[in-house]
């Protein structure tokens, strides 16, 4: 029988050592209430198949938890920005499999990072993973998972670390119900966002709203950074002990514009939890590695056959 499910989505990445079907249970122990994971090891293009018997275990074992919303994060190899037809034909086939593999899990959320364009500019890296985006979604029209376009810190030639970059791919795509973003609060400040000082926060979340809107952001990365602001180098911290500090990730979890968003709506009665620490499990005062906050559950049952509806 499934257990009472948290209001508060909250977790963090979950390992699949032995299987997939173990992630839940991890997730379990640690009190997190989502979970993000690999559905095959990140470092190679082939990927198992996901059998019937493997769909129904990892299934099984998510309805037996209190985890109530899971993110998939594609291969580090997929570039779906590349210019090199070898690379992002690869890519594109990659990360074609992993949608399929999310939908058959029943995994709504399906986040990347866009790639980089590796000289062949920003404009023309956009247009390629728009093209990738709706390839995929055509490739697989009946999928209620739906495709996040991660925030990157702008290392080397990535494309996304600017808001008008995943805005421009967005509305390439044209299918806001198959796809959103991926905020990773790292990311973010290494871009440029000044997100550590409330008035920096507030101008990042106003520019979030009047580029691609509130209602895209479907998940976000909940990471302290080890480089300063504009850096563009993607390096994590624990939580509270980087350049961030604890400060900005006490305003994060309290802010109420994106609390509507974070909070489940369910008639659980299940005890709230206000400190991120609580929420996964860790000691409070502990230092956590990294959290999720996963955003939006309100993803379609069916995406009615093709990517624009």
């Amino acid at each position: 029988m499934p257990r009472p499910r948290a209001k508060d989505l909250i977790g963090c990445h979950v390992s699949t050592a032995g299987g997939l079907h173990e992630a839940p249970a991890r997730a379990d122990a640690m009190g997190a209430s989502a979970m993000q994971l690999f559905t095959a090891n990140q470092r190679q293009w082939k990927a198992p198949v996901v059998t019937d018997e493997l769909a129904a275990r990892f299934r099984a074992a998510l309805a037996a938890s209190r985890v109530a919303l899971v993110m998939s994060h594609a291969s580090y190899l997929v570039n779906l920005a590349s210019p090199n037809s070898e690379v992002r034909a690869k890519s594109l086939a990659t990360f074609v499999e992993e949608l399929r593999r999310c939908t058959k899990l029943g995994i709504p959320l399906l986040n990347f990072h866009p790639g980089a364009h590796v000289g062949a500019g920003e404009e023309a890296g956009i247009r390629l993973v728009a093209d990738a985006m709706c390839a995929a979604l055509d490739a697989v029209p009946d999928s209620p998972t739906r495709l996040l376009v991660e925030l990157t810190a702008g290392q080397g030639s990535s494309i996304g670390h600017r808001l008008e970059h995943v805005a421009a791919i967005l509305a390439r795509v044209k299918a806001p119900k198959r796809t959103g973003i991926c905020i990773d609060t790292a990311h973010v400040y290494a871009a440029g966002y000044d997100i550590k000082s409330p008035k920096g926060y507030d101008a990042f979340l106003r520019e979030v709203g009047a580029t691609v809107g509130l209602s895209a952001v479907a998940a976000v990365h909940v990471n302290d950074s080890k480089t300063a602001l504009g850096s563009h180098v993607d390096r994590h911290e624990q939580l509270g002990l980087g350049t961030l500090g604890k400060a900005f990730f006490r305003r994060l979890l309290s802010d109420r514009r994106l609390r509507s968003c974070w909070r489940r709506r369910t008639r659980s009665s299940t005890r709230r939890r206000s400190r991120c620490c609580a929420s996964c499990g860790a000691p409070a005062g502990a230092p956590v590695r990294s959290a999720q906050i996963a955003f939006r559950v309100d993803c379609p049952s069916s995406a009615g056959g093709r990517r624009g509806r």
